[in-house]
């Protein structure tokens, strides 16, 4: 009979989701920004493309920074349980 082992369980916060989400909310974000510059002020490239990328990015690589603050968090949280290792036979 084997003997059980002791197993760490917990959870941990997947990484494209959050950046996504970071992504599109510095999108939207770009978009505000652009409807409050006064159409006077904008120059003649096109500044919400550029607004789009910045802060798209921006977004994501927070998303991302925010994603590993949550798994550092959460890691410390750890529960632990005893298993018991079964072979797969078919």
């Amino acid at each position: 009979m084997e003997k059980p082992e002791e197993v760490e369980i917990r959870k941990a916060p997947k990484v494209l989701p959050w950046a996504l989400t970071g992504a599109v909310v510095g999108v939207i974000a770009a978009l505000a920004l652009y409807l409050v510059i006064p159409e006077s002020n904008r120059s003649s490239e096109n500044i919400l493309g550029l607004l789009l990328v910045a802060l798209g990015s921006l977004g994501l690589g927070l998303g991302v920074v925010f994603a590993i603050f949550l798994d550092l968090v959460t890691s410390r949280r750890v529960k632990r349980a005893s298993a018991i290792r079964s072979e797969k036979t078919d």
